[in-house]
């Protein structure tokens, strides 16, 4: 795996959107990456008459080496106005790793967008769990086509629930986007998933015409057959927070989507018993030691 902040970027010259793919925020998550440099190099290779700008990037690249989630703090929790302001005022010296990989980041990301109306941004997960791959989405209409796009549960709440995400970034600073999760960390699927939805996200947000993509067929394919018998939408109505100290483990055998009832037991920690505080679907079991969420409840939508 290339240890390059950028992946690639491409432009044909055409008028179109700006558009940011990140993968591996989270350094345990490489499969984001591997997809995004297929993509770049099946664009290369073709010389795709793309419309608008593309950036590819590598999120945390020093986790990424590690293979950990992160280093000294979460990097997908450090995107908020706030935090960032913080972190700008300190001397490069006093920064620790992430958000050393964050000012980098944004030192891409914002001139390549200034001034851009037509702008997105795309961020890759996958997750320590087994179950099927979503999206992310705020509420708004322009996120919720692209979401169409993939044919994937479509998870809303989420991106409100937790505070400085890429997905809350996308959202305040005018950048339209989802967030797309492709299933487990060390699943060799997930790449193959996540290849699909950047081709996918191309047409959705016009870079390519649905003639211009190659293997159209198989990404749509590919996407469908991982939402089988899934439901399609869902919204987020309970987080289930940890820390260090509560000595967290999720109970074996549950994966995304798993359905749940009220009271039944998820995990323990130095309490006892975690116990699902109301029927739904679980979201994101636990099953990796750096995180601080625990699991999330969601509910269909009618």
């Amino acid at each position: 795996m290339s240890d390059h902040r950028i992946i690639g970027a491409y432009d044909s010259g055409l008028p179109g959107p700006v558009v940011v793919f990140t993968g591996g925020i989270h350094g345990n998550e490489p499969a984001g990456v591997i997809a995004l440099q297929r993509v770049y190099q099946q664009l290369l290779d073709m010389q795709v008459p793309v419309r608008g700008k593309i950036l590819f990037l590598t999120g945390n690249k020093a986790a990424l080496r590690e293979g950990k989630r992160y280093i000294d703090q979460d990097l997908n929790r450090l995107w908020a106005r706030q935090s960032i302001t913080h972190i700008r005022a300190k001397a490069a010296s006093e920064r620790d790793s992430e958000e050393r990989e964050l000012m980098e980041l944004l030192a891409l990301i914002e001139p390549f967008g200034e001034g851009k109306e037509d702008r997105y941004f795309f961020d890759f997960h996958t997750t320590s769990g087994e179950g099927g791959c979503f999206v992310v989405v705020s509420g708004r209409p322009e996120n919720q086509r692209a979401a169409s796009f993939l044919h994937v549960p479509v998870i809303y709440g989420l991106a409100t629930s937790m505070s400085g995400t890429t997905n809350r970034y996308m959202d305040e600073n005018g950048w339209r986007g989802i967030g797309f999760e492709a299933g487990q960390h060390a699943d060799p699927g997930s790449a193959d998933r996540h290849e699909a939805a950047a081709w996918l996200l191309l047409e959705s947000c016009g870079c390519l015409s649905p003639a211009e993509i190659p293997g159209l067929e198989v990404w749509h394919e590919r996407l469908i057959r991982a939402a089988k018998g899934l439901p399609q939408h869902l919204e987020v109505t309970y987080r289930h927070h940890v820390a260090p100290e509560d000595q967290f483990v999720m109970h074996k055998g549950f994966e995304t989507f798993s359905p749940v009832k009220q009271g039944e037991p998820l995990a323990c920690d130095v309490r006892g018993e975690v116990r699902s505080p109301s029927e739904g679907y679980l979201l994101m079991p636990l099953y990796q030691k750096q995180g601080e969420d625990g699991f999330f409840i969601v509910k269909r939508l009618s």
